[in-house]
């Protein structure tokens, strides 16, 4: 086979990867550049052009596949390259908090064979919800109805409103003040709901004292942030170390034992706190990505 022959089996294999009302012109225009960059090639070498000089050419070039895609136009971006982090970030931070959360079971005595293929693999339905999402919005900016706008960013992000947070820290402690009494305020239920609502004895006197200094030094964390009027990297990184200090000992709340007597009020508590802990993992994953991304402007307080 002549080296004219390896160019056109190569240019043949390109356009057939092409649509069709553009092959001709691609494959005359790429017929052309090919059999030009051989001549320089075989000048360079001081060697008349073979079959081996072709090959190492075409394969310097690139596979029909990749010659192929340069010339076809971009098709249906699904997940934007500035968002792929982000996707693969939020895909594997939801797969391993379902594990993390369903685990504790197989080490309760359930069979790992069963977990596996029931929450084991179950949890691959995350990514593919993240991704059926994307090819949604994909869809809705391909029809042109939506388009982002632009608008000024606060100069300062880390500016608190102080009303806001303030009405918040109310919150805070009536929310507090209620969960601390419920004990109490249960075992003085009519009968039916203080069967209902009856705590377990061991889980009050060894489990559940540790919420309260974490509670306290949320409080204050959350106190000095107000008195300053902003967030700052050390208050910030406070609250998430909280946040994380909270996922412990709710998993532990629901791993070590019972909270309540009854048992459906159990599982519904426990299952209530799952939903929590998975909620402050993820507003702590994106106010790490947001610590890390931040934008400091220059004379920016600390």
């Amino acid at each position: 086979m002549n080296p004219n022959d390896v160019i056109e089996a190569y240019v043949l294999d390109v356009m057939r990867r092409l649509p069709g009302r553009e092959r001709n012109g691609i494959g005359l225009e790429l017929r052309g550049l090919l059999a030009d960059m051989l001549a320089e090639r075989a000048e360079s070498h001081a060697n008349p052009a073979d079959d081996a000089l072709v090959l190492a050419m075409l394969r310097d070039f690139g596979t029909p596949a990749e010659v192929a895609a340069r010339y076809r136009p971009p098709g249906v971006v699904i997940i934007p390259a500035e968002q792929t982090r982000s996707f693969v970030l939020l895909s594997v931070v939801g797969i391993v908090l379902q594990w993390a959360l369903t685990l504790p079971r197989v080490f309760q005595g359930a069979p790992l064979a069963g977990w596996w293929f029931s929450w084991g693999l179950g949890a691959l339905w995350w990514p593919g919800f993240l991704a059926m999402l994307a090819v949604i919005a994909a869809g809705i900016r391909q029809t042109g109805l939506f388009k982002p706008g632009w608008r000024p960013r606060v100069v300062d992000p880390e500016r608190i409103h102080r009303g806001s947070l303030a009405v918040g820290l109310a919150w805070f402690l009536v929310g507090a003040a209620l969960v601390t009494a419920l004990p109490w305020i249960a075992h003085r239920m009519p009968a039916p709901l203080a069967q209902v609502f009856a705590f377990d004895a061991g889980f009050l006197h060894t489990r559940a004292p540790w919420v309260l200094p974490l509670w306290l030094a949320s409080f204050i964390t959350l106190a000095l942030v107000f008195h300053r009027g902003r967030w700052s990297p050390p208050m910030r990184w406070t609250h998430i170390a909280v946040s994380m200090a909270f996922v412990a000992l709710l998993l532990w709340w629901v791993a070590a034992g019972p909270i309540f007597l009854a048992e459906a009020t159990d599982k519904g508590a426990k299952g209530g706190l799952e939903l929590v802990v998975l909620f402050i993992v993820i507003d702590a994953v994106w106010k790490l990505y947001r610590q890390r991304t931040r934008i400091r402007m220059p004379g920016a307080h600390r």
